[in-house]
């Protein structure tokens, strides 16, 4: 196992090897309300930067009052992940795959890690190069699918790539159901609806 003493060599090794890394980020055992906290802090974190993306180039209209709200935009963020996390969790098992959430949680959070460091490194490439910032940016959502697919077989102990591409086929019809729930939570006129219709 290759050994990795540095966040950024974790992040490298995560791009080459997703499951090796899942072996040492897993190998931490992070305590479960320790992993909570962290899902918190990103999501601020994410916050902050998709706040300072609107600044550059803003959103469509339906999208701009929760972009522009960071508590809206925080619940969504944070709320979304829980939401993830859960319908992958609940759909895994019921495929046979593992009946503890913790090592899920626990790779999924360090993918939002790369995620946020990735959106930081957009922003300053959009300033400074925006046509490279587009071919970094599909980079990135090509990445994070393979990154995401190794890490959910990973987690939910499912013993194949095809299988994890099944369970996230089925499970995100959970996914929208929650994320339904959260914007209707946040307020369905934040998305340019009346909140009455």
């Amino acid at each position: 196992m290759t050994q990795t003493n540095t966040w950024p060599a974790l992040a490298l090794l995560t791009l080459r090897d997703p499951g090796e890394a899942a072996g040492i980020i897993l190998s931490t055992r992070l305590p479960r309300q320790a992993l909570w906290i962290a899902v918190a802090l990103i999501s601020v974190a994410n916050t902050i930067l998709s706040y300072a993306s609107h600044l550059l180039l803003p959103v469509p209209e339906p999208l701009a009052s929760i972009v522009t709200s960071p508590f809206g935009y925080f619940t969504l963020v944070a709320g979304g992940f829980v939401v993830m996390v859960h319908a992958l969790y609940w759909t895994g098992r019921m495929l046979g795959g593992s009946d503890d959430m913790g090592d899920l949680l626990q790779l999924l959070i360090w993918l939002q890690v790369l995620r946020t460091a990735a959106q930081g490194v957009i922003i300053v490439m959009l300033l400074l190069a925006p046509a490279i910032a587009t071919l970094f940016l599909l980079f990135v959502g090509i990445a994070t699918l393979w990154i995401f697919l190794n890490f959910l077989n990973i987690g939910l102990k499912l013993n194949s790539i095809w299988h994890a591409v099944g369970v996230l086929v089925a499970g995100s019809a959970g996914m929208v159901l929650g994320l339904s729930l959260i914007l209707s939570l946040i307020g369905v006129s934040a998305m340019g609806v009346p909140a009455n219709v």
